[in-house]
């Protein structure tokens, strides 16, 4: 199991997947990092970030909070995602799921992604 945390820059799970400026992926022993692409002015980012966490084989998402439409995105690309317990601001050990976890199966458990006005929409490469 490869597990993807989003972290902030003070080296806590950030509250808030979308806007952490890099990903840690944790595979047993083994710690990495993976810049986050995200950018609010386009829908590129969620692409380019989940082609880099396939690349790097992760397989899980350790989350706080997550919006609707990157949550159902990376559903339907098969990742499984859980957040973390309320409160939970450390790393878990070896990226395993840690107990009080919640799955997030359906994209309406993400919070509500809200409109943005004058958002370009560029899904070029991104097949999900």
């Amino acid at each position: 199991m490869i597990t993807a945390v989003p972290m902030n820059t003070q080296g806590r799970v950030s509250g808030h997947f979308g806007k952490a400026p890099h990903m840690l992926v944790l595979d047993g022993q083994q710690a990495r990092r993976i810049d986050n692409p995200m950018d609010a002015s386009t829908c590129s980012g969620r692409c380019k970030l989940l082609d880099s966490l396939e690349r790097a084989g992760v397989t899980h998402l350790l989350v706080r909070q997550i919006g609707q439409r990157t949550l159902g995105r990376f559903l339907r690309a098969g990742l499984q995602v859980y957040r973390l317990p309320r409160g939970m601001t450390t790393r878990p050990e070896h990226g395993d799921i840690p107990e009080g976890a919640e799955a997030l199966t359906v994209f309406g458990q993400g919070r509500p992604s809200k409109p943005r006005v004058g958002h370009r929409h560029d899904h070029e490469g991104c097949g999900t």
